[in-house]
């Protein structure tokens, strides 16, 4: 069965629901008669635990068979929702919602969360929460029909709501660089699936509406946004939040990008923090979910293309090959290390490099002047972004620090190497050795790299200057989204 796209999905279970909340009382053109309830005895059966077992599970067969034929007999109808019954298909059109003739308490809570949608940055709009409350009364009466068109509805609903929660806009994505990180996204046949593997139904709404802790904070504080506080702001915060994973980890590093700051958390705790300097706006830090993995001791700094090109191949057509030399830096063959070989720098094209005309491949050695300082931390990614080490102190008494080509210098690098390797592996780690020596992390840690202009704090809402002009964009686009054509059921 084809999937149509999300907006035919959602179009065809807020068709369906319209539907039965403005036929319930009419009899289906085919009606399937709803057989009694069967009859409990009339003698209680105390202290017999196993008969009583035997009495629900009975009742709960019945039930269930009753339903599951009306949930075969919607679900075949054409304007059904192809997810919902796909999902309903693998189950052998087991109920979800329904137990006996009773829809799950869990449905209120359900209908509660699509009213309160705004505080998610969602429309309620979206969700008739209304009209799916009007349709789980109307299975208050048990007949079968009326059960499996709530049982229909509520899963519909919390399918397109939940991958809406999970969902954040392209101008607040950030880029999973590790694959064991899972997108934030949540599909409707995700969201079903897991509702269905879980324990309960309890347990399975609240898989699929946990969120981070960030997020957390930031929708309460949008609930109750201090005086002064741009509410459309918070809602552009949230948004960036909402990409974040929903399991941060139990340690993490968390680059607060806008704040210019580096935190490290334990079991959801920060427990140290640095100034650290980040990408200036024309190279800025991009935001990143990754795996710190390993630490490099005595690196060598590969020169940005870039760099070479406008302002080292001019200094060296101005002062000669001594510059080079003194800067303690190699041209290489290739950027293939096992193949690549020393340049003499005197027999390099300079003219051509400073032209743009030839790409050169610069790196300095490692020492007290490198770049990279004695250590960097590197999580694989695909914008060779890491955090490392600095001999530039003076960048960390700025109020802003922005001066990097995109990667993120440590204020204090060894301190958080001893908090990554221990201080064993940090003290062994700058000892005089060979350059470029990894040393692995006995297990990765995750680091995030977020871009957040306002984050709740102990002492209430921090605001932080937009330092790569993103707010107004984000701002825009989610008020595109909010405003954009009307579905057509509505």
């Amino acid at each position: 069965m084809l999937v149509p796209d999300r907006a035919q999905a959602r179009s065809s279970w807020l068709v369906g629901l319209v539907a039965l909340a403005g036929g319930l009382a009419v009899p289906m053109s085919t009606p399937v008669a709803s057989a009694p309830a069967p009859q409990r005895a009339a003698v209680a059966l105390a202290g017999i635990p196993e008969a009583q077992a035997a009495a629900d599970a009975a009742e709960q067969v019945f039930w269930g068979a009753g339903v599951g034929g009306q949930l075969a007999q919607q679900l075949a109808r054409p304007d059904a929702d192809p997810v919902v019954s796909s999902f309903y298909a693998a189950r052998g059109q087991r109920p979800l919602w329904i137990v006996r003739d009773r829809v799950a308490p869990e449905a209120q809570q359900l209908i509660a969360r699509l009213k309160d949608a705004r505080a998610d940055g969602l429309d309620p709009a979206d969700y008739r929460p209304d009209e799916l409350a009007a349709v789980v009364r109307a299975a208050r009466g048990g007949r079968a029909e009326d059960l499996a068109a709530a049982e229909l509805a509520l899963s519909g609903a919390l399918a397109t709501w939940a991958s809406d929660l999970h969902r954040p806009q392209p101008g607040a994505s950030i880029m999973y660089s590790d694959g064991q990180f899972r997108p934030p996204g949540l599909s409707r046949e995700a969201t079903l699936a897991e509702v269905g593997q879980a324990a309960s139904l309890q347990a399975g709404l609240a898989r699929v509406s946990r969120m981070n802790p960030l997020y957390t904070r930031l929708r309460a504080a949008r609930q109750a946004p201090p005086p002064g506080v741009d509410a459309a702001l918070l809602r552009a915060n949230l948004e960036r939040a909402r990409a974040l994973p929903v399991d941060l980890g139990r340690r993490f590093i968390l680059v607060d990008i806008a704040a210019q700051r580096l935190w490290m958390y334990e079991d959801g705790r920060p427990v140290d923090s640095m100034k650290v300097v980040v990408g200036k706006p024309s190279d800025p830090t991009p935001p990143m979910a990754a795996l710190v993995r390993y630490a490099v001791f005595r690196p060598y700094w590969n020169v940005p293309p870039d760099l070479v090109a406008h302002r080292m191949a001019p200094k060296v057509l101005k002062q000669g090959v001594g510059y080079f030399h003194g800067q303690r830096l190699q041209a290489l063959s290739s950027w293939d290390d096992a193949k690549a070989k020393p340049l003499n720098p005197a027999r390099i094209n300079w003219r051509a490099v400073a032209a743009g005309k030839m790409t050169l491949r610069v790196r300095q050695l490692p020492g007290p002047d490198n770049m990279m300082g004695q250590i960097k931390l590197m999580f694989p990614n695909p914008k060779g972004v890491y955090l490392h080490d600095s001999p530039l102190r003076s960048f960390f008494a700025g109020q802003e620090r922005l001066a990097s080509a995109g990667c993120v210098r440590l204020e204090d690098a060894l301190r958080l190497g001893r908090w990554l390797l221990g201080d064993s592996a940090v003290q062994q780690g700058v000892q005089p050795g060979p350059p470029e020596t990894k040393t692995y992390l006995a297990a990765p840690v995750p680091v995030y790299l977020a871009y957040m202009t306002a984050v709740p704090t102990g002492q209430g809402l921090s605001v932080r200057r937009d330092i790569y002009n993103r707010d107004a964009a984000l701002i825009a686009q989610l008020d595109r989204a909010a405003h954009g054509p009307q579905l057509a059921s509505r």
